[in-house]
């Protein structure tokens, strides 16, 4: 669907391809930078090819890097060799993204940068600059030509957002130590002329901070957000009954009301000032509701703006929680809005449906045989690119659990230490999505906040069984209870439940087994809050809590785009049901246990396949048809296409 992320290994065969030459060369020395560590193929397809990774494997020479220089001692090569080699390496990658052939070409650039260039070795031979003091211009040079910017753009906010377009801490450093020495060249009348327009300044401890709403509406939103997002039992006699019976929204759910809250107070920035105005309440008059949603919706459709659907889930939200605040006639007003306002209308209407995206992502799917094998078994990449990057670390000597639980102590040079992290991520993050997918795929669709926030091995609910050490039966087992479904309380009304998903270690679910035992024993100990939770997906750092969403949804997007089928965790659900009908169109039954959703929803929302089935069946009577008038008339066969 998508290309994918270049690798080590893709360099590499880009530069094996040429016949000979000063590239053949670049790619020889690449490859030994690699091998002298005992990478394989496999290894080299897992890292990505980027020049920030390369550097991280083979890190610049160095005196002072005793662990290097160890190495380089064990590989049987003089320092002399390894800086021919990683320097050989870093052009290869280089040459690959086409970097190096640009770089050459902005040195020969005749602009206001080259002007000041001519005039440095003067000014160093007069002693009036120190050679150390304009080492580092040409890199702020490379990086702002390829900005497409000549010193007379040169400002401070730009100097800043250079950051962005460093490797490293330590190129950023060289960026400012530049920028320091622009600054030290205006004192000599004879370089202003030379140099940006107004002074840069100071640059050390710089922080981009861009927020617009202030700290105490946001809080107050929280709290408002935590009122709506619990109900209550109204027959209860006691607080403590009524305590004890509240049903709290899911994570997933109270996120999307804080959404709904920000994106208000944002668009109603516009009619007044949020860090003079007295309180959340004020920004809920009647005349500023129907202003702000009416902006809302004349910018639904542009870049900036929200979707019709998305907007009139706000909406929805906004009224909800207005109405639990007390505010009765802000709730009625934003409701006749919903009512009246066509963008809105649009959007409720909307959701009664597949959105079109996702229609189309779909079709996608079931156009594409190879993206439907990908989709069933991607489950298996992510676990080989994780168990790849454990290998790298077992390779480069690092110890990945002793570096989660404590990076700091480890005895790593600033470049490994970069390394480790970053195959430490590596390792959770396809390790965590192989596990995700397994679920989704062997057991069932579940919504993502099903599995990353409620899937846990003990506590009430318990809904994840590890029965591994079973001896007449070795399984994994999942079950989610009615109350933890967002259609839990439909389902329950209708005395529907979801079945106990099993994964057999021989037998069905195998594959699933395998795994998420993998996984468990191998991936989840890297996070430091395996410790302190009993969630299946426990948090990054060392709180008892379980993994932050929005970190999956990353990493899922960039896992599931590696390899070439991206997709959100909610595909997982189109998917399976996609397909599942698309082989089978009498599978609707079966889907409705499997999903929570009715069988009328499922026929409602997948109706285009078999549209498309029909339209397809029709297409074939009509040729057999044809065909056999073809038969009968030889004279219309002999028509030219």
């Amino acid at each position: 669907m998508t290309a994918t992320t270049p690798t080590m290994l893709d360099i590499l065969r880009f530069g094996q391809a040429f016949e000979g030459g000063t590239e053949k060369q670049y790619a020889t020395h690449f490859e030994r930078m690699f091998r002298k560590r005992g990478y394989q193929d496999r290894h080299l397809e897992t890292l990505e090819g980027s020049l920030e990774v390369y550097l991280q494997v083979a890190p610049k020479y160095r005196k002072g890097n005793a662990d290097l220089n160890a190495r380089i001692l064990d590989w049987g090569i003089t320092p002399g060799t390894y800086r021919q080699y990683q320097a050989d390496g870093r052009r290869m990658v280089e040459t690959f993204t086409g970097e190096l052939q640009a770089r050459r070409a902005r040195r020969e650039r005749q602009d206001g940068f080259a002007r000041l260039q001519a005039i440095v070795p003067d000014m160093i031979s007069a002693v009036l600059l120190k050679e150390s003091q304009g080492r580092n211009l040409p890199r702020l040079i490379d990086l702002a030509r390829a900005r497409g910017w000549d010193m007379c753009d040169i400002t401070r906010e730009r100097i800043i957002s250079l950051r962005e377009d460093c490797l490293s801490t330590d190129e950023w450093a060289r960026v400012k130590q530049a920028a320091a020495c622009l600054d030290y060249l205006r004192q000599f009348p004879t370089c202003v002329p030379f140099l940006p327009h107004d002074e840069i300044g100071d640059l050390a401890g710089v922080l981009r901070l861009d927020t617009r709403l202030p700290a105490f509406l946001d809080e107050e939103a929280q709290l408002w957000v935590r009122k709506t997002t619990v109900v209550y039992h109204d027959d209860m006699l006691t607080e403590e009954a009524r305590c004890a019976t509240a049903k709290e929204y899911s994570e997933s759910c109270k996120a999307v009301y804080t959404a709904s809250l920000r994106a208000y107070m944002r668009e109603a920035h516009n009619d007044c000032d949020l860090d003079t105005v007295n309180g959340l309440t004020a920004l809920f008059r009647p005349d500023r509701i129907e202003k702000t949603l009416i902006r809302l919706c004349r910018k639904s459709g542009t870049p900036d703006g929200l979707a019709p659907r998305t907007l009139s889930s706000y909406a929805l939200n906004l009224k909800r929680t207005l109405a639990t605040q007390g505010l009765a006639e802000e709730a009625a007003k934003v409701e006749r809005l919903m009512k009246t306002l066509p963008v809105l209308i649009e959007g409720q209407a909307a959701s009664k449906m597949m959105s079109p995206k996702v229609e189309a992502w779909c079709r996608d799917l079931l156009n594409d045989p190879n993206a439907m094998e990908l989709f069933e078994t991607q489950h298996f990449l992510y676990a080989e690119k994780a168990l790849a990057a454990m290998e790298l670390a077992d390779l480069e000597g690092i110890d990945l659990l002793a570096f989660s639980r404590s990076p700091d102590t480890q005895p790593l040079t600033p470049e490994r230490s970069r390394l480790a992290a970053d195959l430490l991520r590596q390792a959770r993050m396809y390790g965590t999505c192989a596990a995700f997918a397994a679920i989704e795929l062997e057991g069932a669709p579940f919504r993502k906040s099903n599995v990353i926030a409620d899937l846990r091995l003990s506590g009430h609910p318990q809904t994840f069984f590890d029965h591994r050490a079973d001896k007449t039966r070795p399984r994994l087992e999942i079950h989610i209870p009615n109350e933890l479904l967002k259609n839990g309380d439909a389902m329950t009304k209708r005395n529907q439940h979801l079945p106990r998903f099993i994964f057999d270690k021989d037998g069905l679910g195998a594959d699933g087994y395998r795994i998420l035992s993998f996984y468990l024993t191998r991936i989840r100990p890297l996070f430091r809050g395996a410790d302190l939770s009993d969630h299946i997906f426990p948090a990054i750092e060392a709180e008892p809590r379980s993994l932050v969403i929005s970190t999956f949804d990353g990493w899922l997007t960039e896992c599931s785009t590696k390899i070439g089928l991206p997709l959100l965790p909610h595909n997982f659900r189109h998917g399976v049901s996609t397909i599942e009908i698309f082989h089978d169109p009498t599978c609707y039954a079966e889907l409705e246990t499997l999903t929570g959703d009715t069988e009328r929803t499922l026929r409602q929302h997948y109706a285009f396949i078999d549209r498309e089935r029909q339209s397809r069946t029709l297409q074939q009577k009509r040729y057999q048809r044809r065909a056999q008038r073809m038969q009968a008339s030889p004279n219309a066969a002999g028509v030219p296409a």
